[in-house]
């Protein structure tokens, strides 16, 4: 019985904790200063968008060009498992959940309303769980980068490197935000990932670049099913003379959710890539660039691959 009760006051002191985290994160991006003169790219009712916007040149510069590529929003609920299963990746238009309102009524004492705050947190996680800032990215890759192949093992490459690329994105925005604030959104769900503990970021652009090159290769790997012995070697090849980056870079993409390297990113490429694929080369019909073959050998990564990704880098204004 001893045994039992210590196990529910650890419980119930996890929850408690849980729930003052999460009240501090939201009172913590609530206290970010909102400038009036970008209210035009602010979402309504998205979840800490205005702070986002405020902080962070790279989620302006996002927005703006997903905009300008016509790319609308759309403010319905929807779920991790809805965006996952269902969301059309390759449609200009992206539905969120329009719940900033409830948060703040949370964050005000909602709390105390409800039988159980651990389980609004989870709806709360649940329904704003898919970050704009990651899927508007996918999007404007697909019209920046150059036609897909049409061979299943060619594709799914082709699909790893777009989704290093868009990750790595993620990564830079993280730095942009900072040490400090970076968790507090990412525990929100604004953002995937944390950022802000590597030096890069306030070193030349030069050497910025060549992180952001090696964070993408890293990732590529890893989307490939590498380990990380082989990731390691792989990246000591490609960047002889920077393996400082190369460390960094190798232990930050060891940070990405195992989950979604082995489970998720595998099954969504299992069931949609067939449908992908003919999404893809109509929106490349007419395209005079040539087909976009990744490497079949890791080692060969490297110059074609990185031109696209500085193209990326340059697009977006890093």
């Amino acid at each position: 019985m001893n045994l039992i009760m210590k196990k529910n006051k650890l419980n119930a002191k996890k929850r408690t904790s849980r729930l003052a985290q999460f009240l501090n994160d939201i009172g913590l991006l609530l206290k970010i200063p909102v400038p009036s003169k970008f209210e035009d790219l602010a979402l309504p009712e998205y979840p800490f968008d205005s702070q986002a916007l405020a902080l962070s040149q790279l989620y302006r510069n996002s927005r703006k060009i997903y905009v300008d590529f016509g790319g609308k929003f759309s403010p319905k609920l929807c779920s991790v498992a809805r965006s996952l299963s269902s969301q059309d990746l390759f449609m200009n238009c992206i539905d969120y959940s329009p719940i900033q309102s409830e948060l703040l009524w949370f964050k005000a004492g909602g709390f105390c309303e409800v039988t159980d705050p651990q389980n609004e947190i989870e709806k709360f996680l649940d329904f704003n769980g898919v970050s704009l800032f990651h899927e508007q990215n996918h999007r404007i890759l697909w019209a920046i980068l150059p036609p897909a192949p049409s061979d299943k093992i060619d594709f799914c490459r082709y699909l790893n490197f777009a989704e290093s690329l868009v990750i790595t994105l993620d990564l830079a925005l993280a730095d942009q935000l900072g040490k400090k604030l970076s968790p507090a959104f990412e525990r929100l769900k604004t953002i995937y990932r944390t950022g802000g503990e590597d030096p890069w970021a306030h070193r030349s652009k030069q050497d910025y670049r060549s992180y952001l090159q090696a964070n993408c290769a890293a990732t590529y790997f890893l989307l490939e099913l590498y380990n990380k012995n082989s990731i390691s070697k792989g990246l000591n090849f490609i960047f002889p003379k920077k393996k400082r980056i190369a460390i960094s870079a190798l232990k930050r993409s060891q940070d990405l959710s195992k989950n979604f390297v082995i489970a998720t990113n595998q099954i969504w490429q299992e069931r949609y890539w067939q449908s992908a694929q003919r999404r893809l080369a109509k929106l490349h019909q007419g395209s005079k660039q040539e087909v976009l073959y990744l490497p079949e050998n890791p080692l060969d990564f490297g110059e074609n691959e990185f031109a696209i990704a500085n193209q990326i880098f340059s697009k977006f204004g890093l």
